[in-house]
């Protein structure tokens, strides 16, 4: 007979632990050594959910000496720096539970007094766990699965980019799995990229996960980088033009790029973001024609350029070439571009 799913949601599963471990601790508390260290733990005390005014996912508590060590599952949430600050200040060390090692963020190696666990390794302590490893698999972990593929291309691209590019994981602003790309500065500017989940929600299980990019230079949502005037020549003008002209050229569909005309929705004057916007709009109908305004997207206060098509995750390494095609390429085009005016 197969057994039911019941414990199918990060709170669920983590009470469900909770339990496995008041019920029988010693398996997991010997793991727990091994993963923090040479540390000889005390006396077991006890085990707590929602520990401290932190609210800890699962607290072990030990005496002789003191010491407590949490436990922070994470399915589908981001765990951030500040989080584990907050969290270290109740607890003596933290473990990550994960269903992957390959979920947890960079940083967190660097980090002293926080260890990386698998539900694999914490549920392998209890012979007869009623919480069973094809529930926490079941899990909604969408997120954390694109992030962790996401997180296999940094390294290439960092090689291929060279000294002095900036390139980082972080979920966007509606929390969606991102990679950004940062250049180094020429004359105050700099070139910057997003390779991210092309949609403010995760589809549902078993669909396609879209991505696509949005590459561009700098800007800023202010008078130099939007000038009152439409007929001046900001700098963001020009690089697009010689991403146009010296890198694009008749490479469009090779490089996956979009050329869906960007949205002209009514602005609102009474924002900057608004306002700046507006004045945006009336220096691409002066600069460029429209058939050449998907080379205008981007974001109002971070970068002026095009975005690429949707494609799916499983075409991601595809979709990452032509990225740092235009990167690399874009990139020199520039240096050169301020080397040589007077």
């Amino acid at each position: 007979m197969t057994a039911s799913l019941i414990y199918t949601t990060e709170p669920l599963a983590t009470r469900a632990l909770a339990a496995e471990i008041r019920h029988d601790h010693t398996r997991f508390v010997a793991a727990l050594s091994l993963i923090i260290g040479d540390r000889q733990l005390g006396r077991f005390v006890g085990v707590s959910a929602e520990h401290g005014d932190q609210k800890i996912d699962v607290a072990l508590t030990f005496a002789d000496p003191d010491y407590v060590i949490g436990i922070e599952a994470k399915f589908d949430h981001t765990l951030t720096e500040d989080q584990v600050d907050r969290e270290l200040s109740v607890a003596d060390h933290l473990v990550v539970l994960l269903l992957d090692r390959s979920h947890a963020p960079e940083w967190v190696a660097n980090r002293d007094r926080v260890s990386v666990m698998t539900w694999r390794e914490a549920l392998s302590c209890f012979p007869d766990s009623r919480l069973t490893l094809a529930e926490v698999q079941a899990a909604r972990a969408g997120k954390s699965v694109v992030e962790a593929r996401l997180r296999q291309l940094i390294d290439p691209a960092r090689q291929r980019l060279g000294d002095g590019w900036r390139i980082d994981s972080n979920r966007g602003g509606s929390g969606m799995p991102a990679i950004n790309f940062y250049s180094p500065e020429f004359a105050g500017e700099q070139l910057r990229a997003v390779l991210q989940v092309a949609q403010r929600a995760m589809p549902p299980a078993g669909e396609p996960v879209p991505l696509r990019f949005s590459v561009g230079i700098s800007v800023r949502a202010d008078n130099k980088s939007y000038p009152r005037d439409a007929r001046a020549t900001p700098p963001w003008v020009d690089a697009v033009r010689r991403l146009q002209t010296e890198v694009i050229g008749d490479r469009v569909e090779e490089l996956h790029l979009s050329t869906r005309r960007p949205s002209s929705a009514h602005v609102n004057p009474k924002t900057k973001n608004g306002r700046a916007h507006a004045r945006k709009l009336a220096i691409v109908d002066h600069h460029f024609a429209d058939s050449e305004r998907w080379l205008t997207t981007g974001y109002i206060d971070w970068i002026v350029g095009p975005a690429s098509q949707r494609m799916p995750l499983d075409e991601v390494d595809m979709l990452a070439e032509s990225l740092l095609t235009i990167l690399d390429e874009w990139y020199r085009v520039e240096v050169a571009a301020r080397s040589s005016s007077p």
